[in-house]
């Protein structure tokens, strides 16, 4: 009984800082970065009512324009989309969950003081559920609002849909807290390794072989019937009773078609697997926490001295290979983005996010062959063309906001060290630029490949599409490396930097910057492609001009921004 009242509070003193803290740093942005939080409001006000409004349009689509099927579609859609939620939130509870577990200085601390390691275990679990399940909430509501709206669904429909959602999400990261305690165990052992690597690649090879892709030819032939069949064949895995994404889609549609019964019995399906896996992992996981943190701080793997020296070896190898080649750059200049290269590939917050962004957009180029029944149109291979570069833009414009503005600030306390290398500072940061233009440009200009062979795009669109992305590699590397050097802070962590003003700031224009870029070729390539215009570059063609506005828009933020860092960098003071 003692315990449980030192339990109870501990956590309410927890759950008061926890609010301190937020509510400091709420008036914190008030205070410096107003303009982050306009952003941010306007942001989630105009993302609401407008995918409210798609959804809506969407599911009237399906249910007015497909007669006696769209309910069966819209049925299937919710099936297949808590199914990919809760896939999500397993994966995005294993990333957040290693860096609130493993990777945190206050959990770090907290591990000094007389707290037993199931309660902090306890208490971070419910820091780790809340990072990771929030946006996929934010992401999904206004569907569910859609739905509601298009089914004239009362207002306690929405009401009750969290109650429904909460159980089903804590499921996801119960799991995913449980890979990740295992994932942790396995990787610190060589033969773990072995193993994740070929549960990886026999996963990868299951996919392979159930996936089967529609042959769109027999689709044009085929009755309704058949039809259905082979479009919804490959869905049929988010439809078994057997997994908690169809419990909870059951449910929802039960409580829009007011079908009590249905709704309670699969609520509570959820809620017992959810209270049954939440006690276990509870009850066992704080000593499963207590070794794998140990086995993280260690990094011997259990006294084998040469282990790390090998891996760090292979760290030196492979940012040789990234960055070595480039021999226009001064030696010094190369060690540092080899320490760059190093110090991005040891947090695994920062190249698992980049992984799952661009894995992503690589399964969705390679399937782009697969929605070929209506490519025959020229509009549409146009239209798909020119929305994969914005998308691929849009992209590419968060991630060097995320990971290339923050580099400059980094460096931190360092760097008078890196100061004192026979290389200036602006040579330095010329080096980031060109490291960032190039990586950039390489991974986009790889997965656009997909996209041009899929699509059997004129290869003069092929051109203008190419010379885009890399032009605004160029540009949104010159943004985020010049507006780094800018808005300098050196005292926070790379998450926090982006959440600042600058960060903010640097965001904005890089949106505004690749919205113009996108117009200014979409909009008139396209009209001469629907035109049977030529396309090829002519010093007296329209085409001639599109190429000059555009290299011209990405010399400047390319040069303003790094001109503006090489004045500051003058002034600049350690």
């Amino acid at each position: 009984m003692d315990a449980a009242i030192s339990s109870a509070k501990l956590y309410r003193l927890w759950a008061r800082v926890s609010m301190r803290q937020a509510a400091n740093r709420f008036h914190q942005m008030l205070r410096k970065s107003r303009l982050m939080l306009t952003v941010i409001s306007v942001f989630v006000l105009g993302y609401w009512i407008f995918f409210t409004w798609l959804f809506y349009r969407g599911l009237q689509f399906l249910q007015q324009g497909v007669p006696a099927l769209g309910d069966l579609l819209v049925a299937r859609m919710f099936y297949l989309l808590f199914g990919l939620i809760f896939f999500m939130l397993i994966v995005s509870s294993v990333i957040a969950g290693y860096g609130v577990f493993f990777r945190n200085r206050e959990t770090a601390w907290f591990q000094t003081l007389p707290v037993s390691h199931g309660q902090l275990f306890r208490w971070k679990f419910l820091e780790m559920s809340a990072l990771a399940s929030w946006a996929f909430v934010f992401l999904s509501g206004p569907l569910f609002l859609a739905y509601g709206w298009g089914m004239k669904l009362p207002v306690w429909f929405l009401l009750l849909l969290p109650i429904l959602y909460l159980p089903f999400s804590l499921l996801a990261n119960t799991l995913g807290a449980a890979v990740l305690l295992a994932l942790v165990y396995l990787w610190h052992h060589i033969w773990g390794r072995r193993l994740v690597v070929f549960l990886f690649i026999a996963g990868l090879g299951l996919l392979l072989a159930l996936y089967r892709p529609v042959d769109v030819s027999l689709t044009r032939e085929a009755e309704i019937v058949p039809l259905m069949n082979m479009l919804l064949k490959n869905t049929r895995l988010a439809v078994e009773p057997i997994l908690p994404s169809y419990w909870l889609a059951t449910a929802v549609l039960g409580l829009g078609e007011q079908i009590w019964p249905k709704t309670l019995f699969f609520f509570g399906l959820v809620m017992s697997y959810t209270l049954f896996a939440g006690w276990l992992l509870l009850r066992y996981g704080g000593l499963l926490f207590y070794g794998n943190a140990s086995r993280v701080q260690d990094r011997r793997l259990h006294g084998r001295a040469n282990a790390s020296r090998t891996y760090r070896s292979r760290l030196s190898f492979l940012a040789s290979l990234c960055v070595g080649w480039m021999v226009w750059l001064k030696p010094p200049v190369r060690s540092v983005l080899k320490k760059d290269v190093i110090t991005f590939w040891r947090d695994t917050g920062q190249w698992s996010q980049f992984a799952v962004f661009f894995g992503l957009l690589g399964f969705y180029f390679l399937n782009i062959r697969n929605f070929r029944y209506h490519l025959d149109e020229r509009f549409w291979v146009s239209v798909v063309a020119f929305l994969n570069l914005g998308s691929l833009s849009l992209i590419l414009s968060t991630l060097t906001t995320r990971f290339v503005y923050p580099q400059f600030s980094l460096e931190g306390r360092s760097l008078w060290l890196i100061g004192l290398a026979p290389a200036s500072l602006m040579d330095i940061v010329w080096g980031k630029f060109w490291m960032s233009t190039i990586f950039s440009c390489g991974i986009t200009l790889g997965l656009m490949m997909f996209s041009f062979h899929s699509l059997q795009l004129e290869p003069a669109l092929r051109h203008v599409i190419a010379f885009t992305l890399i032009l605004m590699s160029m540009g949104l590397s010159g943004i985020a490396v010049g507006l780094g050097v800018l808005f300098p802070n050196m005292r926070q962590n790379a998450a926090q930097i982006v959440s600042g003003f600058g960060g903010t700031f640097c965001l904005v224009m890089s949106l505004a910057y690749v919205a113009v870029m996108v117009m200014a070729v979409a909009v008139p390539m396209h009209v001469r492609f629907m035109a049977n215009l030529p396309l090829e570059f002519r010093f007296t063609s329209l085409v001639s001009v599109i190429y000059t506005v555009t290299f011209l828009l990405s010399i400047t933020a390319t040069l303003v921004p790094m001109r503006l860092a090489e004045n500051k960098l003058r002034q600049f003071e350690f």
